[in-house]
């Protein structure tokens, strides 16, 4: 296994892949280990294979990281649902919507809850689903189309 140090966080992987420069650091003190490579500014995803991806970090990326430090929870629900009506009632704080053609005539919304404590509360109460950062819907928000259009099974819009 490869040790992976990330803000503070140890975390074991089974491979390591990076398209980024990097540089190192000399430890030849240290007991357990005599040197480290170092990535600055960088993205890292672990699949479910777990494997570790370095890549460049990028604006959006950073905004993502810091909206969800910030507790900023992405959702998907249903379009007219009881989750739909109380957004709509400002019953919590909320982003924009953007609303998704499903196939056979669904239609759900995607908008962000914007306090984690609400986010926990709308979640004991209504139905909806919490989008990854690694499915589509999520990344298509952040574009500046009003509607999403439907993804089907292979990933194709």
């Amino acid at each position: 296994m490869w040790v992976i140090k990330f803000h503070g966080e140890t975390m074991y992987v089974d491979h390591v892949e990076a398209d980024m420069p990097w540089s190192t650091k000399e430890t030849p003190d240290n007991p357990s280990t005599k040197g480290s490579i170092k990535f600055k500014e960088v993205l890292l995803q672990i699949d479910e294979e777990n494997c570790a991806r370095l890549s460049k970090l990028t604006v959006i990326d950073r905004i993502r990281l810091r909206n969800q430090k910030r507790g900023i929870t992405r959702i998907v629900f249903g379009w007219g649902g009881n989750m739909h009506k109380a957004l709509a009632a400002n019953e919590f704080k909320h982003s924009t919507f953007k609303n998704v053609e499903g196939a056979c005539g669904s239609s759900y919304v995607v908008c962000d809850l914007l306090k984690k404590e609400e986010a926990t509360f709308a979640a004991l109460k209504y139905s909806f689903r919490i989008l990854q950062p690694n499915e589509a819907y999520y990344r298509l928000y952040d574009s500046k189309e009003k509607w999403i259009d439907e993804i089907d099974e292979d990933g194709d819009e």
